[in-house]
Parts: C-alpha cells; sequence; structure tokens
C-alpha cells in the first residue's frame, strides 16, 4: 500500500506526458524547416517537400480525444508555415 499510492500520483503525468510527447517531436522538425525558410537554406520547392512529408506523418498520429486540440494546433502551425512559404516576401 505504501508503494501503491505515490505510484498512482506518478502514474497520471507520466502518461500525459507520453500522450504529448507524440504530438510535441514533431514540432522540432517543423521549426527546422521554418529556420530553412529563414534562412534561405533551399528552394522552396524542397521545403515545401519537407512540409508535405511532416504533414503525412502528423495525419496518421493517433491521440486520446482529449488531446485532440493539441494535435489540430500542430496542424494549424504546419498550415501557418506552408502560407509563409507561398508568400513572396518571407
Amino acid at each position: 500500500m505504501a508503494v501503491l499510492i505515490p505510484l498512482s500520483r506518478l502514474i497520471p503525468p507520466l502518461y500525459r506526458f507520453r500522450v504529448r510527447s507524440r504530438i510535441f517531436r514533431w514540432y522540432r522538425n517543423l521549426r527546422m524547416i521554418e529556420h530553412e525558410l529563414e534562412e534561405g537554406g533551399g528552394p522552396r520547392a524542397d521545403l515545401v517537400a519537407s512540409l508535405d512529408k511532416l504533414e503525412s506523418r502528423v495525419s496518421s498520429i493517433r491521440v486520446p480525444l482529449s488531446y485532440a486540440d493539441e494535435l489540430y494546433s500542430l496542424r494549424s502551425h504546419i498550415d501557418l508555415v506552408r502560407a509563409r512559404l507561398r508568400s513572396p516576401i518571407s
């Protein structure tokens, strides 16, 4: 009993971390694409292809319904970067 009570307090935050990490690990890739855009590190066609690849991978992420808002935020941020890629001045 002395072990179960502290363990029961540890499990919910650990679960929350695991679910959110499925989403937030893709933000690093999105940030790298955005950084390349800002630095002019490559042709826009390559950046669009990278963004398309990222978006297709993100679309396969499965999260519980209570975390869907964070997944939709990631998709929204992908769209924001896509809009910046389409604009003539970044």
